[in-house]
C-alpha cells in the first residue's frame, strides 16, 4: 500500500473525531442582521497534494436571501482539500467583497458547515480571534464516490459557538449538491 493510501484514512478518522466538537446544525431566523446584501457565496477548494482548485458559487442576485443558481460541486473520490469560504455583495459598483468584513468580526460570526453526504467530512481549521470555532476556512476529505449535500451558514452574533444551536441570527443558508466521484 503506497503512503498516500495510508494517509487518507488516517486523515478521514482524524476528521471524523472533530467533526462533532466543529459542525453544527443552527437555527435559521432568515435575518440579515447587518443590512448587508449578500449575493454571492463562494466555495473555493484546492486540493492538499495539489492538483486542484476550483471555486464553486450560489448567487442570490437580487439579495433577497433565495440563492437562484447554485453549482454543483464535484470533486474526486479518495482526496483532502483545504476550502476556504468567500462572501460578495455584487449590487454594488465596484463588488464589495465582504469576507475581510466578517474576518475582521469573527467573535461575531460563525460559518456553519454540515456535510449530508456519505463519505465526505468536513473538518473545523479556523478559529476566531477568542480561538472559538469561525469555519471561514476548513478541511474536506473525501472517500468512496457518493453524492448528497453540503448546508453553509453565516451565523451573526452565535450565542453559543460550540453549541449544537448556536443561537444568533442567519445571515445567509445555502446548500450545494455535492458530487463525489
Amino acid at each position: 500500500m503506497n503512503k498516500q493510501a495510508l494517509q487518507i484514512p488516517t486523515l478521514l478518522l482524524l476528521i471524523a473525531a472533530s467533526t462533532s466538537l466543529f459542525t453544527t446544525g443552527c437555527k435559521d431566523k432568515g435575518e440579515d442582521t447587518q443590512g448587508e446584501v449578500i449575493t454571492r457565496v463562494q466555495v473555493h477548494l484546492t486540493g492538499i497534494n495539489g492538483g486542484f482548485d476550483q471555486e464553486f458559487e450560489a448567487k442570490d442576485p437580487d439579495g433577497d436571501g433565495i440563492f437562484n443558481t447554485i453549482d454543483e460541486i464535484t470533486i474526486p473520490a479518495g482526496a483532502a482539500y483545504n476550502c476556504h469560504l468567500h462572501v460578495y455583495d455584487d449590487s454594488k459598483t465596484p463588488i464589495e467583497d465582504l469576507t475581510e468584513e466578517i474576518e475582521a468580526e469573527s467573535v461575531d460570526h460563525l460559518f456553519v458547515l454540515k456535510s449530508n453526504t456519505t463519505d465526505l467530512l468536513i473538518g473545523n481549521l479556523s478559529k476566531d480571534a477568542n480561538g472559538a470555532p469561525f469555519g471561514l476556512e476548513s478541511l474536506w476529505a473525501s472517500g468512496a464516490a457518493t453524492t448528497g449535500t453540503i448546508q453553509i451558514k453565516l451565523i451573526h452574533e452565535p450565542t453559543d459557538k460550540n453549541a449544537t444551536d448556536p443561537g444568533g441570527d442567519t445571515d445567509f443558508d445555502v446548500t450545494f449538491t455535492v458530487k463525489v466521484q
